[in-house]
């Protein structure tokens, strides 16, 4: 899973470095925002390369979140401080620069590197796979031929064990060679099973030896083994499923000649579907080993099942079924299968692996964290704006309706519960008549609620503490 660490094909960016990259970064949006009809709006070039660098290669999420929230609170009290402008829309033009240019920038590269990571992470699962799948490639083959070999080798022992005309020391040394083939059968599985996973070997098929072959050498070994084939039917089929056919006879085999020494062995291979509701259709075939019931003088060994456990692998991959059931005193194993190879749905070989939906499950988090950078930037933008209008509002700004309300001659301590601070001076937009002579004039934005954006001013203005003139100033 993502836990997985290494090279992403970028060299990392340590933290300290990163977070000043950054904060220098947002920092720049702020002058662009107050100056941006100069050359300032070229700070924008190194400000977007240096967001996309520090999403790309610094790892820490949470240090680039505050980064950028960091940076983008303390511009709020900055403009204040730089002259010129509107402080509080330069403040928010900022914000909108620093999320549109650095903090997108920084959110590509984060995304570009939670990719690498996934990637990274991926071809490690699968180098594993690959790993375990060869060393369960190397088990089956083992199993399936160093294992049928040594049976038969134990099957011929324990037959020139019971000859005719041996010495009692000649007889000794084949039976102690017969326990000793066991002996290395035994060893042989208990290694077969440490070395294979719990996926399926191989699929490709090995070839070499054949039906005929495998029963000619039992017969050879001193086993009564016969076969029944339809060649047409083992011929027509994929290449897969003429391999699989093999490894069942030679299991039935091992098997046979492990379990029920002196049993006779009967090979069957048909044509098409003998049995209601297996998967073999009209062209698959159907290939049975039976084997009777031991000899009642000949020692037989308990196997562990692993090669009858990997042939089911194998068969699922490939759309076919093994049934393996005492019949009769004896032993069946049977194979039907399609004749060309049509894996189940729902088998392994459909469903994805569960460490690659566990990356993948883990980048699409770490993604939703990153895209909730800058949306919480946006939302905390607004609360931000918000907050600070209402504020703005309520110390600075008269309502048409109460300015309607003021009347000249008034004087200013009756007029003050009504109006609040004021504003130093009008915006810079607004058009302001000449001062009446020996007056001191007050100042206040033109708004009806803190949700009402204006540039219009309200001037009054006072000689002696009585007001003598008001007016409405609007924005040319």
């Amino acid at each position: 899973m993502l836990q997985r660490t290494g090279t992403t094909g970028t060299r990392p960016l340590s933290t300290a470095l990163g977070v000043v990259l950054l904060f220098v970064a947002t920092s720049v949006t702020l002058p662009v925002a107050r100056w941006g009809d100069s050359a300032l709006v070229l700070l924008l070039v190194p400000s977007v390369i240096a967001g996309y660098i520090v999403g790309r290669r610094m790892r820490g999420l949470s240090s680039a979140v505050i980064t950028i929230l960091t940076a983008l609170a303390l511009m709020l009290p900055v403009s204040y401080l730089l002259p010129g402008g509107a402080p509080l829309g330069d403040w928010m033009t900022g914000a909108l620069i620093a999320l549109l240019t650095v903090v997108a920038a920084w959110w590509v590269g984060r995304y570009q590197l939670l990719r690498a990571r996934q990637r990274e992470s991926d071809a490690a699962v699968l180098a594993d796979r690959a790993q375990a799948e060869e060393r369960a490639r190397i088990a089956d083959d083992l199993h399936d031929t160093i294992g049928h070999e040594l049976a038969l080798i134990a099957v011929q022992a324990g037959a020139l064990e019971l000859g005719r005309g041996l010495s009692a020391p000649q007889q000794l040394q084949f039976q102690e060679l017969r326990a000793a083939a066991v002996r290395a059968s035994e060893r042989l599985r208990e290694v077969v099973q440490l070395a294979g996973p719990n996926g399926p070997g191989r699929l490709a098929p090995v070839g070499g030896e054949s039906i005929d072959v495998l029963a000619a050498g039992a017969r050879d070994a001193g086993m009564s083994v016969s076969v029944a084939s339809d060649r047409q039917a083992l011929t027509a089929v994929h290449p897969l499923i003429a391999e699989l056919a093999v490894r069942v006879v030679r299991e039935g085999l091992t098997n046979a000649a492990r379990h029920a020494p002196g049993a006779e062995v009967e090979i069957a291979i048909v044509r098409g579907d003998t049995d209601a509701g297996s998967p073999a259709d009209a062209d698959g075939i159907v290939v049975s080993v039976r084997s009777g019931r031991p000899s009642a003088d000949a020692g037989a060994s308990h196997g562990s099942g692993h090669g009858i456990s990997s042939l089911r692998r194998r068969a699922e991959l490939l759309g076919a079924t093994i049934a393996a059931r005492p019949d009769d005193g004896g032993f069946e194993l049977i194979l039907r299968a399609p004749a060309t190879p049509a894996p189940a749905t729902g088998s392994i070989v459909g469903t994805a692996d569960a460490e690659l939906r566990a990356n993948a499950r883990a980048t699409r988090r770490s993604l939703l964290q990153t895209a909730a950078v800058p949306g919480s930037i946006v939302v905390l933008a607004i609360a931000g704006f918000l907050a600070v209008q209402a504020i703005t509002v309520a110390q600075t700004a008269v309502s048409s309706e109460t300015y309607e309300g003021i009347e000249l001659g008034a004087t200013r301590s009756a007029l003050s519960p009504v109006l609040p601070g004021g504003i130093p001076r009008p915006a810079p937009v607004v058009d302001e008549p000449a001062l009446p002579t020996g007056a001191q004039c007050e100042y206040f934005a033109a708004r009806d609620g803190w949700l009402h954006f204006t540039d219009a001013t309200y001037r009054l203005c006072f000689r002696d503490g009585v007001l003598v003139q008001k007016l409405h100033l609007e924005a040319s």
